[in-house]
This record gives C-alpha cells, sequence and structure tokens, in this order.
C-alpha cells in the first residue's frame, strides 16, 4: 500500500462525518429561511372539507394606499385526490394585480399533493376592502363527482396618504420683498419698462380681437366632443381594443373637466380627484356619484387588467357624453353674454 493512501474504511468515515457535520450547519439556516417565509404574511386563514384543505394568506390586513399586499393561496390534497385553485383573478376586481406566480406542484411527506399561487395586489383607493368568498374545486381520482370548498370573506383596510385635515397645514410665511434702490433714474427706467409692456399689451390684444372675430374660440364641449369623434374614427372598438378605448374616453372626459370649471383633473389620480376636485364641482350629487363611478371603473380597466365587455364600453362612452352634454348649458350661455359684452365695448 503506498504510503500516501488512506484506508478505504477510513475515508468512508471522514466522507460520512462531513456530510453529517455540513447537514447540522446547513439544517439551522434552512430552519431560519422557512421561518422567514412564514412571517411575510400576517393573516392565515385555513379551511378543511375531507381529504383537502384551503389556506389563505395575506402580508397584512392594514396597508396605506402606497403599500401592495402580497396574497397565497394554497391547496393541499391528500393521496388520490386533486384540487383546482380559484380561477385567475377570480374575487379581486377591486385590487390591481401587479405580479403573480403559479407555483409547481409539490409532493408532501405524506403524499398529499401541494398547489400554491402568489399574488402582488395593489389598492387604487383608500377604504375598506373586501376579498369574498373563493372557492375550491376538488375531486377523488377517477370518480367524475366534484366537491367545493370555500373560504370566508377577509377584509383589508387601506389607509390614505393624504391629510385628514388638509384645511390645518402650516403654511410658512413668505418672504419679505427685497428693497428697491431709489432714484428718478431708475423711476425712469420701471415707467418706461412698464409703457413699452402696456403698449406690447394693447397691440397684442387688438390683435387678438381681431383674431378671435374671424376664427371664433371653440368651447370646451365642442373640443370635448371633436376629440370622441376622432377616437370613434380610429375604430378601436371595432378592433375590440376595448381596453384601450376606455382610457382614452376616461383622459377626454377628465381634460373637458378641467377646461370646462378650470380645476386640474388630468394631473390627479382618482383618490386626489374624488378628494379635492369633486367637491368644487358645480353639479348635484347624482352627477358626482355617476362621475366617481366613471372614474373607478376606468381605473379599474386600465390598471388592474379588467377586461370590459362590448355593453361596458358603450356604457363608459355613453356616461362620458353625457357629463359633457348636461354641464355645458352653462358654458354656451356664459359664452353668449361674453360675446354681447364684447360687442357692446367695441
Amino acid at each position: 500500500m503506498n504510503r500516501h493512501s488512506f484506508p478505504s474504511g477510513l475515508a468512508q468515515a471522514i466522507a460520512t462525518l462531513a456530510m453529517i457535520s455540513a447537514f447540522i450547519i446547513l439544517c439551522p439556516s434552512c430552519n431560519k429561511k422557512g421561518a422567514d417565509k412564514e412571517k411575510e404574511f400576517k393573516i392565515a386563514r385555513s379551511f378543511e372539507s375531507g381529504p383537502v384543505s384551503f389556506r389563505v394568506s395575506l402580508s397584512d390586513s392594514a396597508v396605506t394606499i402606497a403599500q401592495r399586499v402580497k396574497m397565497l393561496l394554497e391547496t393541499r390534497a391528500q393521496k388520490g385526490w386533486r384540487a383546482e385553485l380559484p380561477k385567475f383573478g377570480d374575487k379581486l376586481s377591486e385590487f390591481g394585480i401587479v405580479d403573480y406566480r403559479n407555483f409547481q406542484p409539490e409532493m408532501g411527506p405524506d403524499g398529499a399533493v401541494v398547489t400554491k399561487r402568489l399574488y402582488e395586489l395593489e389598492p387604487f383607493l383608500s377604504g375598506e376592502y373586501k376579498i369574498p368568498p373563493m372557492e375550491v374545486v376538488f375531486y377523488q381520482e377517477g370518480d367524475s363527482t366534484r366537491h367545493a370548498l370555500e373560504s370566508d370573506t377577509i377584509l383589508v383596510k387601506v389607509a390614505s396618504l393624504l391629510p385628514k385635515d388638509k384645511a390645518s397645514l402650516d403654511i410658512n410665511d413668505i418672504a419679505p420683498p427685497a428693497k428697491f434702490p431709489f432714484g428718478w433714474k431708475n423711476i425712469l427706467i420701471v415707467v418706461g419698462c412698464v409703457a413699452a409692456a402696456a403698449a406690447a399689451f394693447l397691440i397684442f390684444w387688438k390683435r387678438r380681437r381681431i383674431k378671435e372675430k374671424i376664427v371664433p374660440k371653440l368651447t370646451a364641449h365642442e373640443i370635448a366632443y371633436r376629440k370622441l369623434e376622432a377616437l370613434l374614427a380610429r375604430e378601436l372598438v371595432e378592433q375590440k381594443l376595448y381596453r384601450e378605448f376606455t382610457a382614452e374616453v376616461a383622459d377626454i372626459l377628465r381634460e373637458y373637466i378641467e377646461d370646462r370649471f378650470s380645476l386640474k383633473a388630468p394631473e390627479r389620480t382618482t383618490e386626489e380627484f374624488l378628494v379635492e376636485v369633486s367637491p368644487a364641482l358645480p353639479v348635484d350629487a347624482e352627477k358626482k356619484d355617476i362621475l366617481r363611478q366613471f372614474l373607478v371603473h376606468c381605473d379599474l380597466v386600465k390598471f388592474a387588467a379588467l377586461e370590459p365587455s362590448i355593453e361596458d364600453v358603450e356604457r363608459t362612452f355613453a356616461t362620458c357624453k353625457d357629463f359633457i352634454e348636461a354641464t355645458k348649458v352653462r358654458e354656451e350661455v356664459k359664452a353668449e353674454a361674453g360675446e354681447a359684452a364684447a360687442d357692446s365695448a367695441a
């Protein structure tokens, strides 16, 4: 035997000892990793019916509108049984589905088959969200009889990032005005600049008045109607691009509200619009409620991948057109009065 070699029995013993040491070292870290995974979900609801169990886990039940919620659906079917997860996105229409993952089925030590699906959800508005009961269908292998297992309702509270009392916010005083050095030369320069600016403005105003008489300015509702006509000409509905069509209609109505009422609607989120802009709209409560439902529906289509039907598209278009029609009357009266005043002044 070579003096540098080891007996085969000793080599096997060393290898076995190394494997045991590695297992002892790695096992606590594996357990810790599994424990950390469990801590990801603060809420867990389990439901069981015979050989099948259904578990719904949420990362949290109280978040802000800037946070997301992770939801894990998990079924466990004993040997000889099969369970099907709820359909994708079922009961989650109130949320936007930012991301999801379907896991490969796993076999447990007792022969049970475990299936999982992970969602990452995003709320649109503050308030209380309800995740209605979700249904798991299961059956025995070789048997066509279907059984159902249902979860219960889960509540998720979403807090707003807007202050509760915006009127109480402190506003710092502006800086005092800078002192202008006194002197007749400086005064003459300022007077000359003001006179030149006034003359330029007068020339510009007269030219603009002449141009306005030749080409009258379009009113807000006329602009909105032209945009709607241009949108129809693009034939998005005929191409069954319902989501794109709905988003375009929502943008047209927001721009109309800005032009019609001088309210910054396009730059705001739906939540900010409902909190800040909606109270200033000079329309009745019924029209405000219709507008709120319209904007929330469009957000669901745009951000939550909600697929609208042709009936939804027609209803969305009609709501936009009806709102413009109902709020254009005052503008027409105001425009006619302004033209009469301008003519009398001329």
